[in-house]
């Protein structure tokens, strides 16, 4: 009897802190949580979901950094209930988190972001290049083996840029894109030799080109920036096939 032809993918299963981020932006976007709202303590977040701390600690993580939560007093946290703007942000970064693997997350940033250089080589101000070279100072003064502020500052750097645009359309796109460089440099950071030196000459020459008004320069830089991630990816041995999140 001939073997069957079918091949089937392994299944991954989703991460717990995925789930528990998900069930709180989905209660948040719904009204099911006020503006201003505190979400109940970690302990007994741990006790709804049936979950550790550390899942809960995760998924808290990801919902501040998607602005749906601020820190308040006593360790709590508030919710901050999405304008328009944030839930189409919202919406697109739950399709950012539904599966999407480093291929894909890697070739639309080859895409998209040295076409967002070239526009910000024209469109950034004073203003936000100001920010811009103050996030690269950070990284420049972060320690080498300080890998989860090497990737809180390369995400800052990227969300600075979007922001700087002032197009809502993309904000709310490259934001989505920005949360998976943030997970994606922090599997394979500590694995990639020179990450943060190679990081900081990207940006400098990134920063350069947008002070000299050159979109050509930046769209390029960006350009070996990006490519510059998928190396990392290689060194790291990460399987490109396979979900971020």
């Amino acid at each position: 009897m001939s073997e069957p032809k079918a091949k089937f993918a392994p299944l991954y299963r989703e991460p717990a802190y995925l789930k528990v981020y998900r069930a709180i932006e989905e209660n948040i976007v719904e009204g099911g949580l006020a503006d201003g709202e505190a979400l109940p303590i970690e302990a007994a977040l741990c006790e709804q979901f049936q979950v550790t701390r550390s899942t809960v600690r995760e998924g808290l993580r990801l919902l501040e950094q998607s602005g749906l939560i601020v820190r308040g007093s006593h360790k709590k946290f508030i919710v901050r209930r999405p304008n328009a703007s944030d839930v189409a942000a919202a919406a697109s970064r739950s399709l950012a988190l539904g599966g999407v693997t480093f291929s894909e997350v890697w070739e639309t940033l080859a895409i998209y972001y040295p076409q967002a250089a070239r526009l910000a080589a024209t469109r950034l101000d004073e203003e936000s290049l100001a920010e811009l070279n103050t996030v690269w100072r950070a990284l420049e003064a972060n320690a080498d083996d300080d890998h989860d502020k090497t990737v809180a500052c390369a995400v800052e750097f990227f969300q600075s840029l979007a922001k700087g645009l002032d197009n809502r359309v993309m904000l709310a796109m490259l934001q989505s894109l920005n949360m998976m460089i943030g997970e994606s440099l922090r599997q394979v950071i500590g694995k990639a030799p020179n990450a943060r030196s190679r990081i900081l000459n990207a940006q400098k020459n990134i920063l350069d080109a947008f002070s000299a008004r050159d979109e050509a320069l930046a769209e390029e830089w960006m350009a070996k920036h990006i490519a510059d991630l998928k190396r990392g990816y290689l060194v790291a041995k990460v399987d490109m096939d396979k979900p971020i999140l």
